[in-house]
């Protein structure tokens, strides 16, 4: 794993030690006693393959739905004023820490302001000669998600739905491209990540803010604090905002979950043995109030997940994938145990994933937007049986270290007179796809469960688009390709109702192609498979 976390890492745990003090939140909703289901499997890389909160009511569930007064709600007032004054207070803290930094920054700056200012301003923001992919540090580039997430709950806070809070972050983030930032490129990757990574990840957080609040224990209670820091701040101040969820029939689930793995990589010849350490959330309102495409994204999942060894951090995860709206159809069948319900549903979704899996030259990496996919799933299940099927295909605009790199530097080779980004960040834009597909099947306390995730990725080759410093010209292209291949199969058991233990083991198989685009005598290839098995107990929150 890389020696600096990512930025969003930092944010979303670093500052927990101020947050915590903090009491003032909403009245959480009574929650109806239920039974705990065993735990599926792991979501360290497919959140969007597993069935977290489709569990037939007879079986302990992990998911905990939650009561309140069934009255249709009122449409949330839009508070222009309260949303300005939050995002305006967000960019003139980004500009003050933007130039307190400016200095180490100094190789990114390419314009400066040259006679009518503007003019200079209206060229930036309405030709295409500023607008390029930079070559940022990876953890500078993927911390614009969290940026953008602060963005969007501005906008989110004060009564605002998940399309217009969107189009406010990327509003917020042009303002910031073009103006706070007018020294360097108006960043294409910038804009993506902050706008798409941003309202996945911001919408995912505002939700888990509000079903975190009504859990027990100072976990949960923290988190709900951290994921919105407006919401707690101004509730700290007296200003508390109610919960804008009506939650009859939705649905939540939080753990956390911990164990030891052990990993190896065939052609590499490295193995370790980790211990881990993560969490996961979840939250299904598609038989509340807003399955529609123009409501509330009607189901809402994260993980994060770390695993140190002796070597220090190995492993970095975390993933969130929102199904924006679902088309479905239940049918329950008769009193008897035996007699069989079935339901299946089809929707739009979008995520995001961080992964950082390995050190130094054997480092996997790769930071994906979701930008748009289809996601479906059916169940079918009696009174002790459960049979989950769900599958997910995105398109994807990636950030991601060509596995191949290893090869390529041991014939000799640098990235010097490449893509800059190569240079500085060891790292490529890419456009590609995720495939992911699940099945699970339980009986009673034991689930049965095998998972594929599969990615494609083709590096971005344009170089009027791309950065490239006279300092570092590219003048020797290079193109990759890389794909990823997961599969996982594991046992659960639930133990108790807020307990379970479980056993996983996966196959990653790994490949990646270099070729000179300038220089078609430039190949490089790699492939590996890498074998991973791990322990792993779960807690479940109620």
């Amino acid at each position: 794993m890389k020696a600096t976390s990512p930025v969003i890492a930092a944010y979303l745990l670093g500052g927990a030690s101020l947050l915590l003090p903090l009491a003032a939140r909403a009245e959480p909703a009574q929650a109806k006693p239920v039974q705990k289901a065993p735990a599926q499997g792991q979501l360290v890389y497919a959140l969007a393959s597993a069935s977290q909160v489709q569990r037939p009511a007879d079986k302990p569930a992990q998911i905990a739905p939650v009561e309140t007064i069934d009255l249709p709600l009122a449409p949330s007032e839009k508070d222009w004023w309260g949303a300005t004054l939050e995002l305006s207070t967000v960019l003139v803290l980004g500009e003050l820490l933007y130039k307190t930094g400016s200095q180490a920054m100094e190789d990114d700056f390419d314009y400066e302001i040259d006679g009518n200012a503007a003019e200079f301003f209206y060229d930036r923001l309405t030709t295409g000669a500023s607008w390029k992919y930079d070559d940022n540090d990876i953890g500078m580039n993927w911390g614009h998600a969290y940026a953008g997430a602060l963005y969007y709950q501005a906008f989110r806070n004060h009564g605002f739905n998940y399309y217009e809070s969107t189009l406010g972050t990327f509003a917020a983030s042009t303002i910031w491209e073009v103006f706070a930032e007018y020294k360097e490129v108006v960043s294409i990757n910038d804009q993506i990540v902050t706008t798409w990574g941003g309202a996945v990840l911001g919408e995912s957080l505002f939700q888990f803010s509000e079903m975190l609040a009504a859990k027990e224990g100072w976990l949960p209670t923290g988190l709900s604090y951290l994921f919105n820091p407006s919401r707690t701040l101004r509730g700290w101040f007296g200003y508390p905002s109610p919960n804008r969820f009506d939650c009859s029939q939705t649905q939540d689930s939080f753990s956390v979950y911990t164990g030891v793995r052990y990993a190896s990589k065939d052609k590499a010849d490295v193995s370790s043995t980790m211990a881990m350490l993560g969490m996961r959330a979840a939250i299904d309102s598609r038989e509340g109030k807003y399955n529609t495409l123009s409501g509330t994204p009607s189901r809402v999942e994260m993980m994060m997940e770390t695993a140190v060894s002796q070597e220090g951090v190995e492993e970095w995860q975390m993933a969130t994938q929102l199904l924006l709206a679902s088309y479905g159809r239940k049918h329950k069948g008769g009193g008897l145990a035996s007699d069989w319900s079935h339901s299946f549903y089809v929707g739009p979704s979008t995520g995001m994933e961080y992964t950082s899996l390995g050190l130094e030259l054997d480092e996997d990496f790769y930071a994906v937007v979701n930008l748009l996919g289809l996601s479906m799933g059916a169940n079918w299940s009696n009174q002790d049986i459960s049979i989950d099927l769900r599958g997910d295909l995105f398109g994807d605009f990636a950030m991601v270290k060509p596995f191949a790199t290893k090869d390529y530097l041991s014939q000799g080779r640098h990235f010097w007179g490449t893509k800059s980004v190569l240079w500085e960040g060891e790292y490529g834009y890419a456009w590609g796809h995720t495939f992911n597909l699940s099945l699970e099947a339980s009986y009673r306390n034991f689930l049965l469960g095998m998972k594929l995730k599969s990615q494609r990725w083709s590096s971005i080759n344009d170089k009027e688009n791309e950065r490239a410093p006279q300092w570092n010209p590219n003048n020797s292209d290079l193109d990759f390709d890389d794909a990823r291949d997961r599969y996982e199969i594991y046992l659960s058991y639930g133990i108790s109702k807020d307990l379970t233990l479980s056993l996983h083991h996966e196959r990653i198989d790994r490949s990646g192609e270099i070729h000179g685009i300038d220089n078609p005598g430039i190949y490089s290839r790699l492939d590996d498979s890498e074998q991973r098995s791990w322990l792993q107990l779960e807690y479940y929150y109620y």
